[in-house]
């Protein structure tokens, strides 16, 4: 039943969007942008007829059918305090079918409420079939899925545990990573292996090395699918290691949906252009060049009950200078870094990539789970959970001066380190298993 179920999902979720993802996947890159450009010029069109707060400020029809894409970059950025603040006013006053009310993970302060239809969410489930098609994932195949969003796992059990079954998925809750729930992941894992893994990328890192310091190994998966937190080259080779399969990165979020994900060339995440435009822009809103890390502004083309134009999403990515060999041609995005809150600013004015403080964890094989914390620009706090009993004091002095002149080097010299040693580290309120957090209002910004 699961495998009849599973074959139909790309043509239950949206036939015609499945379709015209398919056909974009071969277009070349001038009928890209032009099948891209009308799709923006009607819904900037809708939003300036039918959207009281784009009504206020977007041009006459005629204007915007002449260069929707200047159009859209005359548009201010809108932020997650404008969506509070406007409310309804963002929102269609004849919104379409289906309409639904969602919520941004919330992982570094107040969620925010957005309304999405039921058109939004085709596109949306098609563009998943698209991806897991791109990791060699076929619909029906077994499937395990590492997650931790409370929203996905509170339906009723039974009606939940039917739904599962339907589409032959397994869930794993990765709200618990404590040594037991993983080893017993790890067994159900080994004991039926999913033709896909798909992982919060901080959660499956964790249970990649859970099992490599295990020495379980968990043959006969056929890939991995990353999402929901920012997958470094280390994770990546940690999480091949210890599964013996492929890791393919996808990016998105609760906002917008999927926005990219890698192909089986693994030379960059393919941004959808069909439901996508994305802007990656310097802290004085200027695109940056290939390479260059920048805010990611992204707008949605397929929402058109809650329009969102030019919205800065919180996160940091880089434009690929390259181009990917498997031919499509649509835009190439070099890497996703993370939350803009997950980056530590120095007194010296240094803005540090939190990878970079995950580096200096590596010779530390004594060190299971850990967290960094910024309380202030001159105030880290490193907690950390041991793999083993052995008592609190030489490993952590060790470490601390170790670590306090290589921080004070790169954040400033008056830079504070503790080293907490803890029983637990809870996830973010989106079930997140976080590695950095910074809790510095200017990084929000």
């Amino acid at each position: 039943m699961s495998l009849a179920f599973g074959a139909l999902l790309p043509w239950l979720s949206g036939p015609r969007e499945y379709a015209a993802l398919r056909r974009a996947e071969r277009l070349p890159l001038p009928a890209l942008q032009r099948l891209q450009a009308e799709r923006l010029a009607r819904l900037l069109v809708h939003a300036r007829d039918d959207v009281p707060y784009y009504r206020e400020i977007l041009p006459d029809a005629d204007t915007i059918a002449a260069d929707p894409l200047a159009t859209l970059l005359s548009l201010p950025i809108l932020d997650k305090d404008t969506i509070r603040r406007e409310g309804e006013r963002l929102c269609a006053q004849r919104p379409r079918p289906g309409l639904r009310r969602n919520t941004s993970g919330g992982s570094t302060g107040e969620p925010a409420t957005f309304y999405q239809d039921t058109a939004y969410r085709r596109w949306g489930r098609a563009t998943k079939a698209l991806f897991d098609g791109w990791t060699g994932y076929r619909p029906g195949q077994p499937k395990a899925v590492l997650w931790a969003a409370s929203r996905d796992l509170t339906a009723p059990r039974g009606t939940r545990r039917l739904a599962e079954r339907l589409k032959n998925r397994t869930l794993l809750n990765a709200y618990r990573m404590d040594p037991e729930t993983m080893d017993a992941h790890l067994e159900q894992l080994r004991a039926a292996p999913p033709s896909q893994l798909q992982i919060y990328a901080e959660s499956g890192h964790e249970l990649a090395r859970h099992a490599l310091r295990r020495g379980v190994r968990v043959p006969g998966i056929g890939s991995v699918l990353s999402s929901a937190g920012t997958l470094f080259p280390d994770m990546r080779e940690t999480i091949e290691k210890a599964f013996d399969a492929p890791v393919f990165n996808r990016y998105g979020s609760r906002e917008v949906g999927d926005i990219a994900c890698e192909c089986e060339h693994h030379r960059g995440l393919h941004v959808n252009p069909l439901t996508q435009y994305l802007e990656i822009l310097d802290d004085d809103g200027r695109p940056t060049p290939p390479g260059t890390p920048g805010r990611v502004v992204v707008t949605s083309l397929t929402n058109y009950s809650m329009p969102l134009l030019r919205y800065a999403i919180g996160d940091l990515a880089s434009w690929s200078g390259e181009a990917c060999d498997c031919g499509r041609e649509w835009p190439l995005l070099e890497g996703v870094w993370g939350r803009v809150t997950d980056h530590i600013r120095g007194t010296s004015g240094a803005v540090v990539f939190g990878g970079w403080l995950r580096q200096l964890l590596y010779p530390e094989d004594w060190i299971g789970q850990y967290q960094w914390v910024q309380h202030a620009e001159d105030h880290i706090r490193l907690r950390l959970i041991p793999i083993d009993r052995a008592p609190q004091g030489e490993r952590e002095r060790r470490l601390q001066a170790r670590l306090e002149p290589e921080i004070r080097e790169q954040l400033g010299a008056g830079t504070r380190l503790d080293i907490d040693r803890v029983n637990a580290i809870p996830p973010s309120p989106s079930g997140k298993h976080l590695h950095v957090i910074s809790e510095l209002q200017e990084s929000r910004r």
